[in-house]
């Protein structure tokens, strides 16, 4: 019985010890995933102001050039 209550107590112990395992490679996981979704974020705020940058520059040669054209 003793030992039944013993080896019950140990399994326990090893149960706490695996969720905390497991709590600890989540966390590491989340702070991963959230950097890259961060350089992601980073990167595709910067082709999209380039791409504004461009649109807007191709709109400014348009109007120039109807200006002209109507002058």
């Amino acid at each position: 019985m003793r030992v039944l209550l013993i080896a019950l107590m140990v399994c326990g112990l090893a149960a706490c010890n695996t969720a905390q395992g497991v709590k600890k490679d989540v966390k590491q996981g989340v702070e991963v995933t959230g950097e890259a979704l961060h350089k992601g974020g980073e990167a595709v705020g910067g082709a999209l102001n380039k791409t504004g940058e461009v649109v807007g520059g191709a709109l400014k040669k348009s109007g120039e050039a109807v200006q002209k054209v109507v002058e």
